[in-house]
């Protein structure tokens, strides 16, 4: 997850005004934005409810894991977590202490009840809605940064596909991606990834000539993963609604361990290739593989089990 802007973080940890909703499964928020205590500390904002667990919030915002803040004039979309740990949360109460002194409600705010809800707000940025699999429309402020991903993403790119010997390739590969690529995998260029960032790749991985990765949605390459030639996996797509067609919908796809993806096939969002299966050359997969089984045609469907 993201953390926050200093300058940010201290402007709403000095706010008595902020207001948190977390979203319903629908995306929707989970009722209007409800007032509640908050206090940085090292760096991370905390919330606690004045019910404790027993606050609606508090168990919307547990059970989604996200929504939205409002304070100082802007509103933020943000993940929670719960706290947990006793000595945190005796430095949460001091920061309650130093923030509130005088109010009629701290000792409410630094009550066992009050600290049983204690909650990180971390700041999602369009990467982390998108990894959750959040429709994102084209005209979301966040798209810059999409942007300014693709565009550094593109640049290494061009030495990844010019490079002489599978080491650099790995090693250019590993910059896009964000991780270190193990030497037992190899990748042939050209390879074709337009943002990288989450992708992740195993061990003994092999990755033929002429890829393609859409990796916004999430693209999981478990070890001992066999992918041929041309082989499309793209985790992100559009609604058929003219309206809508401009939203990316992402949907993460992972290709479990020793899978095997034939030449020329189409591996579409929000599909598991399951562990040991095969997908037969020129597929396309819309839906997920089990586990020990072969899919051809388009769409593809089981013709065989291993």
């Amino acid at each position: 997850m993201s953390s926050w802007p200093e300058d940010e973080l201290t402007e709403i940890a000095e706010s008595d005004d902020l207001h948190v909703a977390p979203f319903r499964e629908d995306g929707e928020t989970y009722g209007t934005p409800t007032r509640i205590w908050s206090v940085a500390v090292d760096g991370n904002l905390y919330v606690r409810a004045y019910n404790g667990q027993d606050s609606s919030w508090y168990q919307a915002a547990v059970r989604e894991n996200a929504g939205l803040i409002e304070v100082a004039g802007m509103t933020k979309d943000v993940s929670f977590e719960s706290v947990t740990d006793e000595a945190l949360n005796d430095r949460i109460d001091e920061a309650y202490r130093a923030k509130y002194q005088g109010s009629q409600y701290l000792d409410s705010m630094i009550s066992e009840r009050a600290r049983s809800s204690t909650i990180r707000v971390l700041p999602r940025d369009i990467f982390d809605r998108l990894k959750a699999g959040e429709p994102v429309p084209m005209d979301d402020p966040g798209y810059q940064k999409i942007s300014e991903e693709v565009n550094r993403t593109i640049g290494l790119k061009r030495k990844l596909n010019t490079a002489t010997d599978v080491d650099e390739i790995r090693h250019y590969v590993g910059e896009i991606i964000g991780e270190e690529v193990d030497e037992s995998t190899t990748i042939f260029p050209p390879f074709h990834i337009n943002v990288g960032k989450h992708t992740s790749v195993g061990r003994n991985v092999f990755i033929n000539h002429a890829c393609s990765f859409l990796d916004l949605g999430g693209i999981t390459i478990e070890d001992e993963v066999m992918i041929s030639s041309m082989v499309t996996i793209t985790s992100e797509g559009h609604p058929v609604d003219v309206d809508r067609r401009k939203t990316l919908v992402p949907g993460e796809v992972v290709v479990e361990r020793n899978a095997w993806i034939g030449a020329g096939a189409t591996i579409l969002p929000d599909v598991t290739i399951g562990e040991n299966s095969v997908v037969a050359a020129g597929a396309v997969v819309t839906k997920d593989v089990p586990a020990n089984t072969v899919v051809a045609g388009v769409p593809a469907e089981v013709v065989r089990e291993l």
